[in-house]
């Protein structure tokens, strides 16, 4: 099991302890319930999103001043949470008892812990459960994860991630910072196909796609613009099979970044990797 995976079971055991049942679920009211405070403060260093603090068996949690969109505040908040509910990480994280530990919450990199605790805020505001029976009821793409992005209170890329691990269609969510990949998640029914070149950090966007217009425009991305337009997912994925994909972009704002997601409800089979081939 992947730490992101372990984490994700550490928040439904949470979620069974406190009889959280419905969306949103609050990480505020959990940490209410726990004696842990939550406040604002000033990030120390460029990166940082959050902070847990501990003095003996007390603990309390900062979020950073500069984070002003309310779904990644509590993705923040949930992740603290994480360090403190998922057993051995207040040891790991405090080897000297007290003290304060940073976080960058969405970017745990290598980090065993900081995966854990990403996986924890993924499955705590976004349970696996509610989320597929609110999916389910909406039609695929950019629009379902903004429906659920408002029904769980959360971060449109948070949102965004979480519906790909959960499509049955192929779905790819990609974000971008200029002409440059950041990341990319991708749903199993594209993970799974044989023969592709899976989307790496650090490459360019396809010299075709939609996105690489829309990031020239700096404005489109502070002003959190939207687009929309048509790909074939052989532009991004080298190997894949020639299949008409919708491609949806948004500028994330102040972030700087882009989040594009690509989409189809049609299905992706050898029949078409075939064709592909010829």
């Amino acid at each position: 099991m992947s730490y992101y995976k372990t984490g994700e079971a550490h928040a439904r055991r949470v979620l069974e302890e406190n009889g959280l049942t419905s969306l949103p679920v609050c990480p505020f009211d959990l940490a209410k319930k726990h004696d842990i405070a939550v406040e604002t403060k000033q990030a120390s260093e460029p990166g940082v999103t959050g902070f847990l603090m501990r003095v003996g068996n007390s603990f309390g949690i900062y979020h950073a001043s500069h984070i002003q969109n309310d779904g990644f505040v509590r993705f923040t908040v949930a992740h603290e949470l994480g360090h403190y509910f998922i057993p051995g990480h207040p040891d790991a994280i405090f080897p000297n008892g007290d003290g304060t530990h940073a976080s960058r919450a969405g970017t745990p990199g290598d980090n065993r812990y900081e995966q854990e605790a990403d996986g924890f805020a993924s499955g705590l505001l976004m349970p696996g459960g509610l989320f597929l029976a609110e999916m389910r009821n909406l039609d695929p793409g950019f629009v379902a994860i903004d429906s659920l992005a408002k029904t769980c209170r959360t971060s449109i890329v948070s949102t965004a991630i979480r519906y790909a691990q959960f499509a049955e269609d192929p779905v790819a969510v990609i974000v971008s910072t200029g002409a440059t990949i950041d990341y990319c998640f991708m749903s199993d029914a594209i993970r799974n196909l044989e023969g592709i070149t899976w989307i790496k950090k650090g490459i360019p966007l396809p010299p075709r796609c939609l996105t690489r217009t829309f990031n020239q425009k700096r404005e489109n991305i502070t002003s959190g613009s939207k687009d929309g337009a048509y790909a074939s997912l052989d532009d991004w994925f080298e190997g894949a099979p020639q299949v008409e994909m919708k491609e949806d972009v948004i500028g994330l704002g102040g972030y700087g970044k882009t989040l594009t997601v690509l989409f189809t409800d049609g299905l992706l089979n050898d029949e078409d990797s075939d064709e592909h081939d010829d």
